[in-house]
């Protein structure tokens, strides 16, 4: 039995994801929490042990990531603009038992995708229909039974 629980949406255009979260969250009777920032999607990881974190490739940092960033990622703070996606991925391989990731961006440019490597579980293209993105997620969260 797993001490997972719950699904974590990183995406700062909320309106992107917030029907497909309340859909979830009635559905699976579960912790469903959408936010905006690397700063607040690493204290939920900090602070919670999640079945999923779906995370899209274009977000802000946030206005203090020094507070929960490690020193690598802290460095790109000046670089990095709208690709706080990479750095997030950087934190969640931090972790000793880091949760699935399934990105869900619009991005297309391959290398960038690359970057994500393994540690992605499922790719979700942006804008994606709602159904889409929902059987996705269910098929992630779904134990497998052989």
């Amino acid at each position: 039995m797993s001490d997972r629980s719950g699904i974590l949406f990183v995406d700062d255009e909320r309106e992107n994801v917030q029907g497909i979260a309340d859909i979830l969250r009635e559905a699976l009777e579960e912790k469903v929490v959408v936010v905006s920032t690397v700063e607040e999607a690493v204290e939920c990881l900090l602070g919670h042990r999640w079945s999923l974190v779906v995370m899209d490739l274009f977000i802000p940092l946030g206005l203090h990531p020094e507070r929960v960033l490690g020193p690598r990622a802290t460095r790109y703070q000046e670089q990095v603009d709208h690709l706080g996606g990479l750095v997030l991925l950087e934190e969640i391989e931090r972790m000793v038992d880091p949760p699935p990731v399934v990105s869900h961006t619009a991005c297309t440019d391959h290398v960038l995708l690359e970057l994500f490597g393994d540690h992605v579980v499922r790719r979700i293209p942006k804008p994606a229909p709602m159904d889409t993105v929902l059987s996705n997620i269910m098929d992630i969260l779904r134990p497998r039974t052989f």
